[in-house]
């Protein structure tokens, strides 16, 4: 029985290649007999031969198409079908003759699945091409429109998502969907180039609405952008504001009164001076300001008109009160402090300044870090690269040459092995010897206060507790920004995962929602939104 089983699928199989081979010849003698194609379909699909199958079926159906015979060829593109639902091309096809018979809702599908498949297969200007047939079906969809123009802008194709973008943003502009709205300006914000007007609406729109960590992140940029314009930076303040960052807030104070000062307003200046003055009374900068327009002179008064008698004794005590009114040169740690405030802004040339006009910086790691930042930031690796140096220089100084050897390291990483610079430092350290004891370490774990202990002579132990985790005083160790496990994410990066969802780009949504579950393993937060994330919305 077995055997003649055996022979009986042979013979069959036998047959189904001589049938195909039939059927191919009749269609190499007659290309337009559509029944043939029809059955040589039918023999691949049988044969196992899928591929062959949709082809075949692909060119009868042009064919019954190009006879007139529309619903034919439709239905033999369904019979395609039934041997690859997802097939691009094939819905394609059939979307088209749906399109021509009037059947809106069932070409919408039909496209709608042909770009699913093609942004799968990384097809994306298939898919695109696709979308603009579905925006012919409904002209001025805002979903397609914003699928559409996302996908452009992925492609670098800004110009047209402006063009796909813009009619849609201005038939929004004065209804009440404000959300699409305000889903079709950030899209467009990109599409432009961070055009200033788009952001300026947007950011009114978000001020409105009280969402203030979105209106920072556009304001950010336009600042950035527009480093002089006031009205953006009087916003930024007041984000600012609102949202308890008064070191920021001062910065971008300062920033204003830097304007200001550029044209001359010094009233307007002085007047932000004095809002800085109600933030931080000690502020020495804007001491030093209000003093040399002699508006200094009100805060002494004050401290004159409390002072009691004015015997001897009282002249005495005013005499120190205004001493200890009198404006000092801000110190490092304050410059360090605004400077950093300035990088946040990417104002890296003021960062650099109001460090360099700090009397002492250069003995100050801080004050060199700033700079370092900056000028990387800048592009400027060969200026880091030499303050790097110095700052090894102050190392050895210091006998701190455990620290200035691991400066090196990024010194030669920065400037190459080959630089004299680093050939001579290594010969410096080289010659300090081997025992690189630091001489922070105190004795029994203590923190060396920068005075020396002449009462002790001993060494340290070997075995001594590390100094930062037994000594109160001394500064905390940097920790790395998601060390706690369950710390929520930023908020701005929590923002630009809101962007792509309600632009329904779930594949960057899925993407940086991977990225941020890394980090963040444990956020409660983003493991709600993974399981409100639609499975096959990524493609």
């Amino acid at each position: 029985m077995a055997n003649n089983n055996s022979g009986k699928f042979f013979l069959k199989g036998k047959k189904a290649v001589s049938e195909i081979e039939q059927f191919e010849e009749l269609i190499r003698k007659n290309p337009e007999d559509d029944r043939a194609y029809v059955r040589l379909a039918e023999l691949y699909a049988r044969a196992g031969r899928e591929t062959k199958a949709i082809e075949t079926y692909e060119k009868v159906a042009v064919i019954f198409e190009k006879k007139g015979f529309l619903n034919k060829a439709k239905a033999v593109l369904k019979q395609a079908l039934l041997l690859n639902p997802e097939h691009g091309k094939i819905n394609v096809l059939l979307a088209d003759y749906d399109k021509q018979s009037g059947l809106v809702k069932d070409a919408a599908m039909r496209y709608n699945t042909a770009v699913n498949y093609y942004v799968k297969i990384g097809n994306k200007m298939a898919a695109i091409n696709i979308l603009r047939k579905m925006l012919e079906l409904y002209p001025g969809n805002v979903n397609l429109s914003v699928k559409l123009a996302n996908m452009l802008v992925a492609e670098g194709m800004n110009h047209d998502a402006e063009k796909v973008l813009l009619p849609i943003a201005e038939s929004l502009k004065n209804s009440d969907k404000v959300n699409e709205y305000v889903s079709v300006l950030k899209l467009l914000y990109t599409a432009t180039g961070s055009d200033s007007e788009i952001g300026r609406t947007l950011v009114n729109f978000y001020l409105k609405k009280g969402s203030y960590s979105n209106a920072l992140i556009v304001l950010q940029k336009l600042v950035v952008d527009n480093p002089d314009t006031i009205e953006f930076l009087e916003k930024l303040a007041f984000v600012f504001e609102k949202l308890g960052e008064t070191q920021k807030l001062i910065a971008i104070y300062k920033q204003i009164a830097v304007v200001y000062t550029k044209h001359k307003n010094y009233a307007e200046r002085d007047e932000m001076y004095r809002k800085i003055l109600e933030l931080d009374p000690d502020d020495r900068e804007a001491l030093l300001i209000l003093n040399e327009n002699a508006k200094l002179r009100d805060i002494i008064s004050d401290k004159i008109n409390t002072s009691g008698d004015v015997a001897a004794e009282g002249q005495q005590d005013f005499v120190i009160d205004v001493a200890a009114a009198k404006p000092h040169k801000p110190s490092v740690k304050s410059a360090v402090k605004e400077a950093r405030s300035f990088l946040t802004y990417k104002l890296f040339d003021k960062a650099v300044e109001k460090i360099k006009s700090t009397e002492g910086w250069e003995s100050s790691d801080d004050a060199y870090d700033v700079l370092i930042e900056a000028f990387i930031e800048e592009g400027k690796v060969e200026e880091a690269g030499g303050l790097l140096i110095s700052l090894i220089d102050l190392k050895v100084s210091e006998g701190k040459t455990g620290e200035a050897r691991d400066l090196l390291g990024d010194a030669e990483e920065m400037l190459g092995s080959s630089d004299a610079r680093i050939i001579a430092r290594k010969s410096q350290l080289t010659l300090q010897g081997s025992d690189f004891s630091d001489p922070e370490a105190g004795v029994d774990g203590g923190v060396f206060s920068g005075i020396p202990n002449l009462e002790k002579d001993e060494k340290p132990e070997e075995n001594a507790p590390a100094a930062a985790e037994t000594t109160e005083d001394a500064e905390p160790k940097d920790v790395p920004p998601h060390s706690d496990e369950t710390a929520e994410p930023p908020q701005e990066r929590l923002d630009e995962l809101e962007f792509y969802i309600t632009i329904e780009d779930f594949v960057s949504a899925t993407e940086l929602l991977e990225e941020l579950l890394e980090s963040f393993p444990n956020s409660a937060f983003l493991k709600d939104i993974r399981a409100a994330i639609p499975e096959n919305k990524g493609e």
